[in-house]
């Protein structure tokens, strides 16, 4: 008889996590072992599949402290109701490649779905930037105004760099996708299994090759928690700024992510984007325990990095989860105020550099001169506390600098600093028409991988049920 103790802290949590969140992984994986024992000849292997098929149907049996767990619980359930058949079940089988097989189908799934809401998040940025191809805002580095750009060019360098996250998940799930079964405890089976079968029945790609490694790697769950942090971190720096543009009314949500104040009528403050800020936070700290949780055990001991994983790697779904469904509602329809934007353009020093650029190209003196007199020009300005719009063609010839009042004017247009930008990359409309096209194409051709391997894994998944199919993992 288990420990009381040991039964609330350990048991009773890890029946009722896999009950809740592994079941259809735990039948998928023992359907497909038992179809392959069938394969191979073992009798009763394919009724142990058939009954197995059919108990999934049912409820599941509430936590008992006298059964260990959720596979004891399925084996007594099946010696009920034919011993024979249980008995061919436990051929070549353990827990042990049986719980790593669970966790990395789990994780197949949880990875498709995050996948399929980052792609959404790219596909709504790419929405936004389409109609903001001309919206002229003013870039910040240091917490300082840079220089002009357009919201367009700053939502595709961060569709760029979920486009460059959308790869790490699907590099990562291509090494999630090995399958432990067949591993048995560690060192294998003297049966004459087929371990390929088994993989190809639940949609892996391939048997992992060392049984020994299959049943104590770690490192796929890191490898996964690692990509959540890299693009939360990402996510919450966007966040910053949009919070930042918020809180200067140059961007607000619509009315049902934001909340009033009970005392200042004025107030609309953004919510959801905090909200989403803070489930990042919380999705990286998740992805911590999941690291710790692997750190410095040995690596035949897969109780830590086993069931003690999963629950911070829910946490972190969850969190991740939420965290790109309010970002990607907070950007399919907010209010730009274009006019304010572009007042702070005009008035600020932001364009300064291509009055550098048109000194340079006019006089041939070298940028590094050019620069140096446009430094000490706003000096001037500071000390006169008067702003770049009122430059004077008599202030450029005070520091030995004689250009039209039509190349002055134009060096200081916000509009035209961006359209000179023709190189790769740059913000120019003309330019930036082609960049949001070529990754509307990339996006299309990284939905059309997620539908293909959905497709594949809702058939696995159908032929293990005995049904016609499941959800998809998009869903």
């Amino acid at each position: 008889m288990w420990h009381d103790t040991y039964l609330k802290a350990v048991l009773q949590p890890d029946y009722t996590y896999a009950s809740e969140h592994l079941l259809p992984h735990l039948f998928d994986s023992l359907t497909a072992h038992a179809l392959m024992l069938d394969s191979v000849g073992v009798a009763h292997a394919a009724e142990a599949a058939r009954l197995l098929q059919a108990m999934r149907r049912e409820p599941f049996p509430p936590y008992d402290p006298l059964v260990e767990d959720v596979f004891f619980t399925v084996d007594r359930g099946l010696a009920s109701l034919n011993p024979p058949a249980a008995g061919a079940l436990r051929t070549a089988l353990s827990r042990n490649d049986l719980d790593m097989t669970i966790y990395r189908l789990a994780a197949r799934l949880r990875l498709m779905r995050a996948l399929f809401r980052v792609l959404n998040l790219r596909r709504t940025l790419l929405a936004f930037a389409d109609r903001e191809i001309d919206t002229i805002i003013v870039a910040y580095t240091h917490h300082q105004p840079a220089q002009p750009t357009t919201l367009a060019h700053y939502l595709t360098a961060v569709e760029n760099n979920l486009a460059r996250d959308t790869q790490r998940m699907f590099e990562a799930l291509a090494r999630v996708n090995l399958s432990p079964m067949g591993a048995v405890a560690l060192g294998g089976t003297s049966f004459p299994i087929d371990r390929f079968r088994t993989a190809e029945l639940l949609g892996f790609e391939r048997p992992i090759e060392n049984t020994y490694d299959a049943v104590s790697a770690s490192d796929w769950q890191v490898e996964v928690a690692s990509v959540i942090t890299v693009t939360s971190t990402t996510l919450s720096r966007v966040l910053h700024d949009l919070l930042f543009w918020a809180s200067r009314g140059l961007l607000a949500l619509e009315d049902g992510l934001v909340q009033g104040s009970s005392v200042m009528p004025q107030k609309r403050n953004p919510v959801a984007l905090e909200h989403a800020r803070t489930k990042f936070s919380k999705a990286i700290g998740m992805t911590q325990s999941v690291i710790l949780s692997s750190h410095n055990v040995p690596f035949g001991d897969i109780n830590d990095p086993g069931p003690d994983m999963q629950p911070p790697l829910s946490s972190m779904w969850q969190e991740f989860r939420e965290g790109v469904e309010l970002m990607t509602a907070s950007l399919q329809n907010p209010v730009i105020n274009r006019e304010k934007w572009l007042h702070e353009a005009r008035r600020g020093e932001s364009p300064i550099t291509e009055l550098a650029d048109a000194i340079t190209r006019k006089t041939g003196c070298g940028f590094r001169v050019a620069h140096g007199r446009v430094k000490t020009l706003l000096n001037q300005l500071h000390d006169e506390e008067r702003t770049i719009d009122t430059l004077t063609l008599g202030d450029l010839q005070g520091i030995g600098v004689d250009i039209s009042s039509a190349e002055l004017q134009s060096a200081l247009n916000p509009a035209e600093f961006i359209a000179r930008r023709t190189t790769l990359g740059g913000p120019a409309p003309s330019v930036m028409r082609g960049e949001i096209d070529d990754a509307q194409q990339r996006l299309q051709a990284d939905f059309a991988r997620h539908e293909g391997l959905t497709g594949r894994f809702m058939a696995s998944r159908a032929q293990l049920e005995g049904t016609g199919g499941e959800r998809p993992p998009g869903g």
